[in-house]
């Protein structure tokens, strides 16, 4: 096995483990993802299939990393907007508000608020160190573009 197999093999498996970590945090610690929280999970699955794309087409090495660089780049500017949103410097869209029909009941309300109804992009319900999952995201997004584009430059270099 070659450097270039052990770095996709890594990426693959960083990539996963922060899927995992974000659905047992929404199905076993039972706390409900916003939609932006849901947007933030894609560029992870991004890059897992870019580097499960690797072990069909390794002539694609540069090109997957490249990929995998503006992937984790879009990460980051997605879950800086998140933070943005949830320190009031910009304004919640639309699609982020908890809404309720208000033609409804009282017993309906309680209904569709037991529901699925997903939480306001605006609220922190999960902390990790003090931290929210948006802004650990903006932090492991930036740490994991580093350590990507590094790898580029030593594959440029060893290609």
């Amino acid at each position: 096995m070659n450097k270039f197999t052990n770095y996709f093999i890594a990426i693959l498996l960083v990539n996963i483990l922060v899927i995992l970590s974000a659905l047992f945090i929404e199905f076993f610690l039972k706390i409900k993802p916003c939609i932006l929280c849901i947007y933030q999970r894609y560029p992870y699955y991004i890059i897992a299939l870019l580097s499960l794309i690797y072990f069909l087409k390794k002539d694609l090495k540069i090109l997957l990393i490249l990929l995998i660089i503006l992937t984790s780049l879009a990460s980051i500017i997605l879950s800086t907007y998140h933070v943005g949103i949830e320190t009031g410097l910009i304004e919640e869209t639309t699609s982020c508000k908890t809404s309720l029909n208000n033609n409804l009941s009282k017993d309906a309300i309680l209904k569709q608020l037991e529901s699925n109804l997903a939480s306001s992009c605006k609220e922190v319900s999960f902390k990790l160190f003090g931290f929210s999952l948006a802004s650990i995201n903006i932090i492991l997004s930036l740490i994991l573009t580093t350590i990507y584009y590094k790898i580029y430059l030593w594959m440029k270099k060893n290609a």
